[in-house]
This record gives C-alpha cells, structure tokens and sequence, in this order.
C-alpha cells in the first residue's frame, strides 16, 4: 500500500521489511487486542491486514496508548487523531496524515477492560496530548445502527474520572 502519507508508508516497511520484530509483535498483540474487544461496530469491514497497519501507523506517529501490566496483558488501547471539526471518517479511510494545527481531535479507537483501565489511558492521553484540553473533542457512535459524529466536551473526562472502579 503506497498512500501520500509518510509516517504510514514508514510503518508498513517496518511491518513488512521483518527487521523490526519487536515491533511486528507488538502490533500483532494489539490488533489481536482490538479485534477481541471489538463489537463490530469499530472495524466492520477491516481485515487484519488494515489492522495492523492501523495501529503501527499510530504508534509511528504516536497517538496510540496501549495499557498493559507487568505480564504484558493489555486492558486497553486508545487511538486518535489531529485533525479539524470538519474532517470525517474519510480522514481516517484515505491515510490523511494528522493536521496538528487543527482545531479538533478525533478520538478514534478506545478499548478498555476497566473503568480503571480507562481512567489510566485517560490520564496518560491528557500527558501526551494537552491540546486535548482545549481542542473540540470528536467521535463516532453507533446511533440507530448509523455511525454518527458526535461532539464531546471535557465534562466526560470528568464522569470517567469520578467513575468507581
């Protein structure tokens, strides 16, 4: 797959190069991740192959948050991008690189097996990416078996916070 995307086409040679297998086993342990926790309503269409791309991708250019103990288990994954209000999924389906000026980020992908599993990839998502704080919060939900773009504000950091565990 050869897209105007840099940082993807870098994460795909690695993927494919077989030099980097560290790597290839950590993105084989998240996808499988994903596509356990997924309710196929995330990835319906996407096969494996995607997938993996998908989440090197994200670890290449670092919007992706993986949560896992000390035995290397994951409990969760988040991903998301840069981008402005305007942006759809087609941003996500064309390999659009990031717009780290735009006025919004698009929270993609999240799997968490707890409430605290969440609340941890929380606080570690407002440490990388502070502009969060400011940003338009964007995401897509299943409404009436549409996916539709939904608008969020900081006040659902708040209730995943305040959430017991």
């Amino acid at each position: 797959m050869e897209v105007n995307n840099s940082i993807l086409n870098s994460a795909v040679a690695a993927l494919e190069s077989g030099k980097q297998p560290a790597f290839v086993e950590f993105v084989d342990k998240v996808v499988d991740y994903c596509v356990k926790n997924e309710n196929g309503k995330v990835f319906p269409d996407w096969d494996v192959k995607t997938l993996r791309q998908l989440v090197a991708y994200h670890q290449a250019k670092g919007t992706l948050i993986v949560l896992a103990d000390e035995s290397a288990e994951i409990s969760g994954v988040f991903m998301w991008y840069n981008c402005d209000e305007d942006d759809g999924w087609s941003f996500v389906y064309n390999w659009d690189e990031d717009k780290p000026e735009g006025d919004a980020i698009f929270m993609a992908f999240l799997f968490a097996s707890s409430t605290s599993a969440w609340k941890q990839m929380l606080l570690k998502f407002i440490e990388r990416e502070p502009d969060v704080l400011s940003k338009k919060l964007l995401g897509v939900r299943i409404r009436k078996g549409v996916p539709t773009k939904t608008t969020y504000t900081t006040n659902m950091f708040t209730r995943i916070l305040k959430a017991k565990d």
